[in-house]
């Protein structure tokens, strides 16, 4: 992923899960004006709009957050009524879609988008699978080697393997320093937010 993309959305997502922090621990903040912050930083995030080709990395966003906010807070009754999806796209289809759109990213010629994709999966978006854990994992599996190695479709393979061997020990450093950072946010976020889920289990 670009640098300037991967950083617009890791911008988005630090800002959402620090917001979501400071909503659960109890902090006062306007849903309006936040769900107006996040728009901004949604939109700042690449997408594409273009009829049958992939949303990209800003509707993985988006979908992320409207889950996060309306099934894991304190927001969700009030965020359920202004879904950023149904702002930026028209429509409540998230649950579906997000998983349509990540076979489309997965079709490309390059990893950006299902980056994006895989991220959010990552940080916690279930959609229609969250009762499916097969599948679940099946993608993660699939998603994570392919954005790992910075696999491309077999077309790609033969004008890849002709790159210079300096190209790829930059390439791979950029590829590194995005990882170290997505594992960065996962080991900061994933642990609290279990046992946030967890705890309203528990508790009922």
């Amino acid at each position: 992923m670009p640098f300037a993309s991967s950083l617009s959305l890791h911008r988005a997502i630090d800002y959402a899960l620090r917001l979501h922090a400071a909503v659960e621990r109890g902090a006062s903040r306007d849903i309006a004006h936040e769900q107006a912050v996040l728009t901004n930083l949604a939109l700042d995030t690449p997408g594409c709009d273009l009829p049958g080709q992939c949303r990209g990395a800003r509707y993985a966003l988006v979908c992320w957050l409207d889950e996060l906010f309306t099934c894991h807070s304190r927001w969700a009754d009030a965020w359920n009524e202004g879904k950023l999806e149904s702002t930026l796209y028209g429509g409540n289809d998230r649950a579906w879609e997000f998983w349509r759109q990540a076979k489309l990213a997965d079709a490309e010629p390059n990893d950006d988008s299902l980056a994006a994709f895989y991220l959010c999966v990552a940080l916690g978006f279930r959609g229609e699978l969250r009762n499916q854990p097969e599948r679940l994992a099946a993608w993660v599996e699939k998603a994570r080697s392919r954005v790992a190695r910075g696999a491309t479709p077999a077309s790609q393979t033969t004008r890849i393997a002709r790159r210079s061997r300096p190209s790829n020990r930059l390439w791979g450093k950029t590829r590194l320093r995005r990882f170290v950072t997505f594992a960065t946010i996962a080991a900061t976020v994933l642990l609290p937010l279990a046992a946030f889920a967890i705890t309203r289990r528990v508790l009922g």
